[in-house]
């Protein structure tokens, strides 16, 4: 029998040609909490960030949305999670948050690889998975199995 039920989406859509938003959003039966960040894609930095906290199971956890401010100046490169975990507060945050934060993140970056990579080629994969992953290695190395490098 299900009794709960959690939704995570992000989106990104590109402001102009130096510029994305990506927003990601939690919502289920006790929260309605959303963040987003502008990354400006030549540097990889988050220019501005913000969340809003919609529903919350507690008066207290709305004071934890102004965190999300802190990313603001972030690169987003290597090590960027523990960074990002500092600049939510940790347990004077909200892991709501943290892990909407992450994921806009993490959606900014495989955006920003593919463009480049090719913005059509990220879409529509022509290439061979072993040309594509031979050519995306630099970018996300070790971030999974077909990126994994020797140890």
């Amino acid at each position: 029998m299900e009794i709960y039920e959690r939704n995570i989406n992000a989106n990104v859509r590109r402001v102009d040609d130096d510029h994305i938003i990506t927003k990601a959003s939690l919502l289920d039966l006790n929260h309605s909490i959303r963040v987003e960040i502008k990354v400006r894609i030549p540097d990889r930095t988050i220019v501005e960030a913000g969340a809003a906290m919609v529903k919350t199971p507690f008066r207290i956890c709305f004071e934890t949305a102004k965190f999300a401010e802190n990313m603001t100046g972030l690169k987003i490169e290597r090590g960027v999670t523990r960074k990002v975990a500092d600049l939510l507060g940790r347990s004077s945050g909200c892991t709501h948050i943290y892990e909407l934060a992450i994921e806009a993140v993490r959606l900014s970056s495989n955006v920003m690889l593919g463009f480049s990579t090719g913005d059509v080629e990220w879409r529509e994969r022509k290439l061979s998975d072993e040309e594509f992953i031979e050519r995306a290695k630099g970018f996300l190395a070790n971030s999974c199995l077909p990126f994994k490098v020797a140890d």
